[in-house]
């Protein structure tokens, strides 16, 4: 099988042809393709009006999650992103009656940019407001910061219950709070 030449440099082609009136040949050697290729998008542009058929059935095996499975999975990932794959894939089976493999979910998690990372906690006691009230008490009552002096008393415990790894989109972080 060939390789697939994107839709940018097919709309190339005519630009090459007809506005600057480059020959055939001389356009197989400034973008390397060949003859019949170049023919071949000439025709489609005269035939279609685009450089591609746009009626061409698409190739390949079609998906075995429909898209609104592929949302029910965002969805319930953004809401619970320490879910293991079998817990997802139980999921699919009770909510949207879809019995797929563990590979099947793997490979949706991939196309919708979800990664696997470690898990990030967040305090539920956190509140941005009092927050920011506080530092700007801080800040009225401290000339420098430098001045400040601050010492923790909890412990951490590694063997706690949350879970280590989690599921989040690429570029970003996995918080749980």
């Amino acid at each position: 099988m060939g390789q697939r030449i994107s839709n940018d440099l097919r709309a190339r082609i005519p630009v090459l042809f007809y506005e600057h009136g480059i020959k055939v040949s001389h356009i197989c050697e400034l973008l390397n393709l060949k003859k019949s290729f170049i023919y071949k998008v000439l025709d489609e542009e005269k035939k279609y009006g685009v450089p591609y058929n746009p009626y061409a059935r698409k190739t390949g095996r079609p998906r075995t999650l429909s898209i609104p499975n592929t949302k029910y999975i965002y969805n319930t990932l953004t809401r619970h992103r320490t879910m293991y794959l079998s817990e997802i894939q139980e999921q699919l089976l009770e909510h949207c009656h879809v019995n797929v493999s563990l590979t099947t979910v793997f490979s949706t998690l991939k196309r919708l940019y979800f990664s696997h990372k470690s898990v990030s906690a967040k305090a539920l006691e956190r509140n941005q407001l009092d927050r920011s009230t506080y530092m700007n008490k801080m800040a009225d009552l401290v000339l420098s910061p430098d001045q400040l002096m601050f010492t923790d008393e909890a412990s951490r415990n590694r063997r706690t219950q949350q879970r280590q790894f989690g599921q989040a989109i690429k570029g970003k972080r996995c918080r749980v709070r």
